[in-house]
């Protein structure tokens, strides 16, 4: 009788598994998890789904859902992007696409999946598909320059975003820079940068950059001017927490000339503070000839709407473009060590204000002498 039972005991086990790896009975036990609001559960049985090959749309989507719902939304967009390789076109697997994007604070890829959703769906998330001002950001900087020749440089920029798709933006700039050389040269440079992203799929982005710099030499009476050109290209991947990038650009006027390729990579740690790293290596070549900068940043949320970023950046920065070519470092004392520290205030869904510290150690190329430099930036963007 006990051999009779265990024997019982096995068949029935064998048959319960076999139930509940089933299409139907996954599909019935996903659906019930998914209503009782089972996440954990509904995770468990989709592990078991897989290790016996069933896959199907809603199953996914309510992976994803389990995910969204306890905030992974790394693993909710794994999930609803397998359950687009069921129907490309499905309007649920889409919309959480788009709003997992907007919670890992991705833009271009939740404007991929909303240019994928109906019009009505899309009129009703208040969301257009041009929009002449999208964004406007404003942002001075003052420079403590730690030289007895050198004036505390100052630098004022204004920007703003127009939205020309849902997956096509167009963001332009100018600025002005001021400093004293030696106490009778002023440096005055005016500058235009215009830049645009789009995105290719949901998670591939191309920027197209042109930034024109208008460098004033006022030497009384006399003006010496200098215009020169920068062409800025950038590929970017993301798979999952990471992304990749390769970028370019090429500086070129009558005082000297530039190139740079260099490549990123980032990843977001699994954490509650959202921890993210981004490495940079960038090769330079100009009139001093080949070098490497390299860069690196951190950044979290100290706080849930507050983010902090610091950084650290090795290398000579003679003639190099960074910030997807905003930022073009020409100054006649070379930048040869860089780190800062940034925080960021969420202060609502249309305000950001922001300030910045850096430290800079400067040389002065006809005396080699080192100075430190210390910058102070404030800034405040208004999304639209």
């Amino acid at each position: 009788m006990y051999k009779l039972t265990i024997i019982l005991l096995f068949i029935s086990t064998a048959i319960y598994a076999q139930e509940t790896t089933d299409f139907i009975t996954v599909d019935s036990l996903s659906y019930n998890y998914f209503q009782n609001e089972n996440w954990d559960k509904l995770i468990a049985l989709n592990k078991e789904a897989e290790n016996n090959k069933i896959n199907f749309k809603y199953l996914q989507q309510r992976i994803g859902y389990a995910y969204f719902m306890k905030s992974d939304y790394f693993k909710a967009i794994k999930h609803y992007n397998k359950s687009l390789e069921f129907d490309k076109n499905d309007e649920i697997s889409h919309l959480y696409l788009y709003y997992s994007a907007l919670n890992i604070g991705d833009q271009s890829m939740a404007q991929f999946h909303l240019s994928k959703l109906p019009l009505e769906k899309r009129e009703s998330l208040q969301e257009k598909s041009f929009k002449l001002i999208s964004a406007v950001d404003f942002e001075y900087s003052y420079k403590f320059a730690n030289y007895e020749t050198r004036s505390n440089p100052d630098y004022i920029r204004i920007g703003l975003n127009t939205k020309l798709g849902y997956r096509l933006n167009l963001y332009q700039s100018i600025s002005r820079y001021n400093q004293i050389r030696d106490y009778i040269t002023v440096i005055k440079q005016d500058e235009y940068f215009g830049l645009l992203s789009y995105a290719l799929f949901d998670r591939t982005t191309i920027n197209l950059g042109y930034h024109y710099v208008n460098t004033n030499l006022i030497i009384d009476p006399d003006t010496y001017v200098y215009p020169g050109n920068i062409f800025f290209g950038k590929f970017t991947q993301k798979i999952n927490r990471f992304d990749f990038a390769v970028k370019s650009s090429v500086f070129n006027s009558s005082l000297a000339k530039s190139n740079q390729l260099g490549m990123e990579i980032g990843y977001v740690v699994p954490s509650k503070v959202h921890l993210y790293l981004k490495s940079s290596l960038v090769g330079v070549n100009d009139s001093i000839g080949n070098r490497l900068v390299f860069s690196q940043n951190a950044g979290l949320f100290a706080l849930k709407n507050i983010w902090v970023e610091g950084s650290v950046t090795l290398g000579n920065l003679n003639n190099y473009v960074d910030a997807n070519g905003l930022y073009f470092y020409n100054s006649i004392d070379q930048t040869t060590f860089r780190s800062g520290l940034s925080a960021f205030w969420y202060l609502n869904k249309h305000f950001i204000i922001y300030t910045n510290y850096t430290y800079d150690n400067k040389l002065i190329i006809d005396t080699q002498d080192n100075y430190k430099q210390h910058s102070i930036t404030g800034g405040i963007i208004w999304k639209i």
